[in-house]
């Protein structure tokens, strides 16, 4: 199995909870889930090796669906916290299947609307074990039971494993029909789920959210590596992650990606990248999409981008484009003036 994907470490939360709740002899496992939670994302390899672990010490029938249907939307992290700012869960699902690099690398999806049904399909590079795909399955259900405040009755749904001896146990989870041997995870919902409201929308946030991941998505470059690209891309989050906490040197960094510092700087030189320099084509992107929202001080985006001090921001954004923050604002703000003149 490859190990360059990496999924969001909040789903560890679900397995935690259901050791918890049934009084599982943990051993040492519960520490070292506790471990793993410290960095944002973890390898798919290491997620499916914990869904082993815990399925090992309660191996009932569709486990990976019983885990997966406790799934919160802050566990699927900044692409949770941008569905949950959406309108309705037609908006958050758009954004979802928009930012899905984000949320996991190898995974590829597809949506197709028809006769008043939504119909999904999905595939996952690294994490296809069948309790992996199962619990796929599950959380993005319990997602769009979380976003909507009620509970969610698919069609039908489909795994990409042999039928096993107790389908009823499936339907009974789902509360639908389950094909199995599908060339995909599936599941089919009914169109009108699209138009209902999110409880907890908020534009602006949905705003910051967007201007930040699409931010990211546009830098992506292109590689014919498999193992350099997601590696890549979850560089790029760990920084973002890392900059909340006012601490992003290559050692943290490469710390939270469970990678020596050694290997870290060997797979971006490989990239044609260095630490410093794409810390810096990071923080100048955002620094653009941040400093182009009004509502936003100028404090408030030095701190965004893990800067302590405001004077080390305009420092750094005066190096990038030859004027301070202060000064691109107005020059926004001229443009803008112009362009509507």
């Amino acid at each position: 199995m490859s190990k360059t994907d990496f999924v969001p470490s909040g789903f560890i939360e679900t397995l935690q909870d259901y050791m918890r709740e049934r009084d599982l002899p943990a051993g040492g496992l519960l520490d070292a889930m506790d471990t793993e939670l410290e960095a944002p994302y973890v390898s798919a390899q290491r997620f499916c090796e914990l869904l082993e672990s815990v399925w090992q010490l309660d191996s009932v029938t569709a486990l990976g669906l019983r885990l997966g249907l406790s799934g919160q939307p802050r566990q699927f992290g900044v692409v949770g916290y941008m569905v949950s700012s959406c309108g309705t869960l037609g908006q958050a699902l758009a954004r979802y299947h928009r930012y899905q690099g984000l949320l996991q690398g190898g995974l590829a999806s597809r949506a197709r609307l028809h006769d008043g049904v939504l119909t999904m399909r999905w595939t996952q590079a690294v994490a296809n074990t069948p309790l992996a795909t199962e619990f796929s399955l599950a959380v993005f259900v319990s997602l769009c039971q979380a976003l909507i405040g009620r509970p969610v009755t698919p069609l039908r749904a489909g795994l990409p494993f042999p039928r096993p001896d107790d389908v009823g146990i499936y339907e009974a989870l789902l509360g639908c029909p389950v094909d199995f041997d599908c060339n995909s995870i599936e599941l089919a919902i009914p169109a009108h789920l699209l138009a209902l409201p999110i409880s907890s929308k908020d534009p602006y946030l949905l705003r910051l959210l967007e201007q930040q991941a699409q931010a990211l998505l546009n830098q992506q470059p292109r590689f014919d590596d498999d193992e350099v690209g997601p590696f890549f891309t979850r560089v790029q989050e760990q920084i973002v992650e890392s900059m909340k906490n006012g601490d992003v040197s290559a050692e943290t960094v490469a710390q939270a990606l469970d990678c020596s510092l050694r290997t870290f700087y060997r797979q971006l030189s490989s990239a044609g990248y260095s630490y410093r320099g794409l810390l810096a084509h990071t923080r100048h992107t955002l620094a653009r999409q941040y400093l182009a929202d009004p509502a936003l001080a100028q404090t408030d985006v030095a701190l965004l981008l893990g800067y302590s001090e405001q004077s080390s921001f305009i420092r750094a954004f005066r190096s990038w484009t030859g004027m301070t923050p202060g000064e691109y604002r107005a020059h926004l703000a001229k443009n803008h003036v112009s362009a509507h003149a």
